[in-house]
C-alpha cells in the first residue's frame, strides 16, 4: 500500500490517509491481542515516544525509544485491559503534506473510555508511528454532565414549595451546613477550570480567592497588559470564546471573562475569603482547613481533597537598595504599577528588562515620558510573530483541528524530548527575528537564548522569567527613545538621584519601577500553606519521571492537589484530575495508593 502511494509521485489524499491508519490500527491491535513483542515493533520508530495520561495507570508517564516502549506498552496493555481499538470519528486522519499522517483512535480501559494519538512517518516503504499519545476522556460508569446528560433546569409536574432556581444556587454555594468534596484556593484560570470539570463530574467543589471579585488579580495589573497568547488557544473548559472576541485579549476583558465565567458555569465562588491554615486527618482522610471570609468571620471546612490553583509566577521580588526611603519620587513593583499616561514629560527608571519592564517601558515612552530601560544581566526576545509562528502553529484563525485534538498533539512528546525541539525552534526564531535582534545588539542590549537553548518553555521550567515577546517594545530600545543602560546594578537612591555601580548617575528621576520578576509558583505558595505541604519539595518544575512534579496529579501528600500553567495547560490538565479525584470518590481508586487498607470510598455518582 504505501509503496503504491509514495510511487504516485504525489501527496496523500485524505482517503490515502485513512486506509494507512485503518490498516496500522489493525496490526496494531492484532499485535496486542497477541501480547506480541515481535508484531509491535515493526509498527513503530526506533526512536519513537509514548506519553500516557491516565489511560493505564492513574498517573502520568512517558517512554522513550521502541525498546522501552514496547516492553512498558504490552504490560500495561494487559493489566488495564485495554480493548476497543477503533478509528476515532469525529476527526478523521489527516495527511500532513510532507508524507507524515495525523490520526487519533478510541479504546477502553477496564474502567475508562480514552483516545490515543499517533503520527506516522513513512520508514523503508512503511508507516511506522513516531509519535504516541494516550489519555482519559471518562470514566465508563460515570460520565459527565454534558449534552444529553445535562441539567433540566427545569422540574417539570406539580412540585409544592417549588424553590427557584436562584435560591437553589444560593443554597449551592453557601455550603450551609455540609462540606465541599473538593475545596479550590484561587479563582484564577486554574482554578475555575478545574472547578468546571469537577461540577461537571458532580463532584461538590468549593472555590476561594482572596480578592474581592473573580479576575481582580488581572485587574489590579498594569493598564497595557493584554494575554500573549492569542484567542484560538485561550478557550476554557465547555465555554470557548464567541467568534467577535479580540485576537489579543486585554487584561480587563479577561479578567470580567473569568468572572462571566464562573457565572455561567455555575460554579461554586466565594471572593474575600482569605486560606488561614489546614490539617490533615490521615485516620478520616480528610482536611479542616479555616479560611476568614470578607466580614472578619472565621470558618472552618473539613474537605476531602484541597486543590491550589495559582499562576506560573506571583509574589514580587523587590531587591533592596541602600537610599529607597530618600526617594522623592515614587516607586513602584510592576506588579502594582497602573498607567504611563500619568507620567508625560516626567523621568521614569525601569529596573528589569523582562515582559513587564519592556511593556511598562513601552507604554511609559508612547505618553511621553523619557524612560531609561536598566538590563542588569540579559534577555531572552522573540518577537510575537515569530513565538506564535514557531510555537503555536496548531492555534490559529483556520484550525485543521479543534481545541480538544490540539491540545493532544501539544502535549504528546515527553518532557525530555521537548528540550531539543525548542532548542531547534529557538535557532528559527532567531532568524526569523534577525533584524529586530541585530538591531538590539547594536545598541549594547545582551541577548540570551533561555536556559541550554531552550527560549521562554525553559525559562518557565527552570523558574527564570528574564526574556521578552516583542510587540513594540524592542524596537524603541533599538532606536534610542528607550534609553538603555546594560550591565550594571543600582548601587544607591538619595532623593531624586540614581546612582549606578559603575559610578554613573541618573539626576532628576520622578519614577523608579521595579520589573525585577517574580518567584515562581512553588516558591509564593509553600509559604502560604505553611506546614501542610512539608511532604511536598516542589511543585511543578519536572519530577524524575520527566512528568511536572506533584502538579496535577497526585502529590506527595494525599488529599493535596497542584495546579499551575498556562490557559491552554488548564483546559488541558483539568481534565485528568477531575477525573482521577472523581474515581477516587466513587471508591474506583483509593486516595493515598501507598497506603494499605484503605476504608471504603464515599460515592458522589451523579
Amino acid at each position: 500500500m504505501t509503496d503504491t502511494v509514495q510511487s504516485r509521485g504525489r501527496e496523500l489524499t485524505d482517503q490515502d490517509a485513512a486506509t494507512i491508519f485503518a490498516e496500522w490500527l489493525d496490526a496494531f491491535t492484532d499485535a496486542l491481542d497477541r501480547d506480541s513483542s515481535m508484531d509491535l515493533e515493526p509498527l513503530f520508530d526506533a526512536d519513537a515516544t509514548w506519553r500516557d495520561f491516565m489511560a493505564f495507570p492513574w498517573d502520568f508517564h512517558n517512554a522513550i525509544g521502541r525498546h522501552e516502549l514496547i516492553p512498558k506498552l504490552l504490560e500495561l496493555a494487559k493489566r488495564w485491559r485495554a480493548a476497543d481499538f477503533a478509528v476515532n470519528q469525529e476527526q478523521p486522519p489527516v495527511p500532513t503534506g510532507n508524507g507524515d499522517i495525523n490520526a487519533f483512535f478510541d479504546f477502553t480501559t477496564k474502567d475508562r473510555l480514552n483516545r490515543g494519538y499517533v503520527m506516522l512517518l513513512p520508514r523503508e516503504g512503511r508507516y511506522v508511528a513516531y509519535i504516541f499519545q494516550t489519555q482519559v476522556e471518562q470514566l465508563q460508569d460515570y460520565p459527565e454532565l454534558v449534552r444529553h446528560r445535562r441539567k433540566d433546569g427545569k422540574v417539570y409536574g406539580y412540585v409544592p414549595g417549588r424553590s427557584r432556581w436562584s435560591a437553589d444556587r444560593e443554597k449551592e454555594s453557601s455550603f450551609a451546613g455540609t462540606d465541599p468534596t473538593v475545596l479550590v484556593l484561587g479563582a484564577g484560570h486554574n482554578g475555575l477550570s478545574v472547578a468546571a470539570r469537577l461540577g461537571a463530574l458532580g463532584v461538590p467543589t468549593l472555590v476561594i480567592d482572596r480578592e474581592q471579585r473573580v479576575g481582580d488579580t488581572w485587574r489590579n495589573r498594569y493598564a497595557s497588559l493584554a494575554l500573549h497568547s492569542v484567542v484560538h488557544g485561550d478557550h476554557m473548559p465547555y465555554l470557548p470564546l464567541p467568534a467577535t472576541w479580540t485576537a489579543h485579549t486585554p487584561k480587563d476583558k479577561w479578567a470580567d471573562w473569568l468572572e462571566s465565567y464562573a457565572t455561567l458555569l455555575d460554579l461554586n465562588v466565594w471572593t474575600s475569603t482569605t486560606f488561614l491554615d489546614g490539617q490533615y486527618d490521615e485516620d478520616e482522610q480528610r482536611w479542616t482547613i479555616r479560611v476568614q471570609r470578607g466580614d472578619g468571620s472565621i470558618q472552618q471546612l473539613r474537605p476531602r481533597h484541597f486543590f491550589v490553583a495559582g499562576g506560573l509566577f506571583a509574589g514580587p521580588k523587590i531587591p533592596d537598595i541602600k537610599g529607597m526611603d530618600t526617594f522623592t519620587g515614587v516607586s513602584s513593583h510592576s506588579d502594582c504599577f497602573q498607567d504611563g499616561a500619568h507620567y508625560e514629560g516626567k523621568r521614569a527608571l525601569v529596573i528589569g528588562a523582562g515582559v513587564s519592564g519592556h511593556e511598562l517601558a513601552h507604554d511609559l515612552c508612547e505618553h511621553g515620558a523619557d524612560v531609561t530601560l536598566l538590563q542588569r544581566g540579559s534577555t531572552y526576545v522573540v518577537s510575537f510573530d515569530a513565538n506564535h509562528k514557531f510555537w503555536n502553529p496548531l492555534f490559529i484563525e483556520d484550525m485543521t483541528y479543534t481545541a480538544d485534538f490540539a491540545d493532544q498533539m501539544a502535549y504528546a512528546v515527553p518532557n525530555v524530548r521537548t528540550d531539543p525541539i525548542n532548542q531547534e525552534l529557538v535557532k528559527r526564531a532567531a532568524e526569523y527575528d534577525k533584524e529586530l535582534l541585530d538591531s538590539l545588539i547594536n545598541v549594547g542590549f545582551k541577548l540570551n537564548w533561555g536556559p541550554n537553548g531552550t527560549g521562554i518553555l525553559g525559562a518557565h521550567m527552570s523558574g527564570k522569567d528574564a526574556y521578552q515577546i516583542d510587540i513594540g517594545a524592542s524596537g524603541l530600545v533599538a532606536d534610542g527613545k528607550i534609553r538603555l543602560k546594560q550591565g550594571v546594578e543600582v548601587a544607591e537612591v538619595a532623593a531624586s538621584a540614581v546612582t549606578f555601580t559603575d559610578g554613573s548617575q541618573l539626576t532628576d528621576v520622578d519614577l523608579i519601577i521595579f520589573a525585577t520578576g517574580y518567584h515562581q509558583f512553588w516558591g509564593h505558595i509553600k509559604p502560604t500553606l505553611g506546614h501542610i505541604a512539608d511532604r511536598i519539595d516542589k511543585a511543578y518544575g519536572r519530577a524524575a519521571d520527566g512528568e511536572y512534579a506533584n502538579t496535577w496529579r497526585r502529590s506527595a501528600q494525599p488529599g493535596l492537589w497542584f495546579g499551575t500553567g498556562f490557559i491552554r495547560m488548564a483546559r488541558f490538565y483539568t481534565k485528568f484530575t477531575a477525573l482521577l479525584i472523581k474515581a477516587i470518590e466513587v471508591g474506583i481508586e483509593p486516595i493515598d495508593p501507598g497506603r494499605p487498607g484503605q476504608p471504603d470510598q464515599p460515592g458522589t455518582a451523579a
